[in-house]
């Protein structure tokens, strides 16, 4: 069995979408309350920066997931890119 490339977009898109905002209120969590507890030291904003590349994720997973949706499209013919040509239009067969 050969994988296509659309369903590990999919898979790959479904994972990033949901991975993005799990490091996103994990690093925000701890980001806050380093920054709240000792102002002084930049584990804060490290944990902050952590949360933006989370964030980031998210944003490339939606992307992926939209390529692979209009991926799997194409392939199965469901959204049409360019018009058939004249040759490949079906034309009417005579039953007897």
């Amino acid at each position: 069995m050969k994988y296509k490339n659309a369903a590990g977009l999919f898979v790959a898109g479904i994972t990033f979408i949901v991975a993005g905002p799990l490091i996103v209120s994990i690093a925000w969590t701890f980001g806050l309350r380093a920054a709240f507890i000792n102002p002084s030291t930049e584990l804060g904003v490290l944990f902050l920066m952590i949360g933006a590349l989370g964030a980031l994720l998210s944003f490339v997973g939606s992307i992926l997931l939209i390529a692979a949706t209009y991926r799997a499209l194409v392939k199965i013919d469901a959204l049409q890119v360019m018009p058939p040509t004249s040759s490949r239009r079906g034309f009417p067969v005579e039953r007897q």
